[in-house]
């Protein structure tokens, strides 16, 4: 097995990687960051295989002037509105006479938990180990070495639709990418971003994308719901081409440069000269209808947050608040909107770059970035070899087919 480990997080809009070496003490040393833009995918889901295949081709070709041991133990995310969590629950009995609890024990019981009835077309990717109990003792972390007659855990499943899942597999593999794992786009960004305390103490992240905006909810460091929304960043500078009648780079620059998230904020009187991003264009436009525009999405986006989170059918409650990550959640005034729209005390999360050695000062400015929050959530899930998380990519196709035999 490599030392080197590499995260790949493939956006609609850039590919962004880190690779780091494990060091004997455990930390990562990051050896190379990449950023560039991505074809091929839309909404986190891979649409244009040849597309995709040519800029995918590309940056294993930068990465492979590193080493080429960079490709052979990738951890990649997957991101789409088809991926689908649900909670599920093993139950097995203790096998042992003296009824001490072993890992063969824990093993049986997750694998119970997994024993789900799947929709067609679709396959596990994580089976996330909530708490265990034995003989209906709950709150377990660790069972090993405890006795009982019966051994339950609560888990939490995410499926992923299978033919999308299958195919970005196929073209990674077929560009030289040997995947060791794949991950779930908010789980691995919250590994970044959230501390352990906000996790125990309960606290929802939103990851702010191009194209799609997905979160993940704790509550005492158990992961309670997660979802990917296929609507993102793109669609403000969308609504902004198409409330002021220009192109859409023009939008997107406009979007960077002036945007704000409060309209109210935004003096009535402040103007922007169109010309300053189309010479051809000599009109001009009010800063406030530009943060009103982006405002009205925002608002439609965060009330789809809200809604998904009802589906838990209790009142949430989130000590720790509110973290927003992400290209998005760069867009100044975002915090004071989430904190509006969601009323919980909200604020920007940036990576924790403390596993990391950075000795190149261009890398660490890179990584100190909501941007790279997924990236290196993924290095950092590598590195710990969680398999709480992570799914082995054999096992889990392995385990898709097995549903179609009799």
């Amino acid at each position: 097995m490599s030392n080197i480990i590499t995260g790949i997080d493939i956006g609609s809009s850039y590919i962004k990687g880190v690779v780091a070496e494990k060091r004997k003490d455990g930390q990562l040393s990051v050896l190379a960051v990449v950023k560039q833009p991505s074809v091929g995918f839309h909404r986190g889901v891979l649409v244009d295989p040849e597309d995709a295949t040519r800029v995918l081709r590309d940056l294993v070709l930068d990465l492979q002037n590193i080493s080429k041991r960079v490709t052979q133990n990738v951890f990649v995310n997957v991101n789409s509105e088809h991926i689908r969590v649900r909670n599920s629950r093993g139950i097995a009995a203790v096998a042992r006479a003296d009824r001490e609890i072993q890992q063969d024990d824990v093993d049986r019981v997750i694998q119970a938990s997994q024993a789900v009835k799947l929709q067609p077309n679709y396959m596990v990717i994580h089976n996330i180990t909530r708490e265990f109990f034995v003989d209906d003792v709950g709150d377990i972390h660790d069972p090993i070495g405890m006795t009982g007659n019966r051994l339950e855990v609560s888990t939490l499943i995410v499926e992923a639709f299978a033919p999308q899942t299958n195919l970005l597999l196929k073209i990674l593999g077929h560009v030289g990418i040997k995947v060791g794992g794949i991950v779930f786009n908010p789980l691995a960004a919250s590994r970044s971003v959230l501390s352990k305390k906000q996790r125990d103490l309960g606290v929802l992240m939103v990851d702010f994308g191009f194209e799609s905006t997905s979160f993940v909810m704790y509550e005492e460091n158990k992961v309670s719901y997660a979802r990917s929304i296929p609507i993102g960043m793109r669609h403000v500078t969308h609504d902004i081409a198409m409330g002021i009648k220009v192109a859409f780079d023009s939008a997107e620059k406009i979007k960077l440069t002036y945007g704000y998230a409060l309209s109210k904020e935004i003096n009535r009187k402040d103007s922007i000269q169109l010309s300053e991003f189309d010479p051809t264009n000599k009109g001009e436009v009010s800063k406030r209808f530009i943060a009103e525009i982006i405002e009205v999405r925002l608002a439609e986006i965060l009330e789809l947050v809200n809604n998904e989170l009802k589906v838990l059918g209790r009142s949430v409650q989130l000590p720790a608040g509110v973290v927003i990550t992400g290209g998005g959640s760069k867009l100044p005034g975002i915090v004071d909107l989430v904190r509006q729209e969601l009323r919980f005390h909200t604020q920007l999360g940036f990576p924790d770059l403390g596993p990391f050695e950075i000795m190149n000062p261009a890398h660490k400015e890179l990584l100190d970035d909501p941007e790279f929050a997924t990236a290196l959530g993924l290095a950092i899930i590598g590195n710990t070899d969680d398999r709480i998380v992570i799914t082995n990519v054999k096992d889990m196709v392995k385990n898709f087919f097995k549903n179609f035999i009799p």
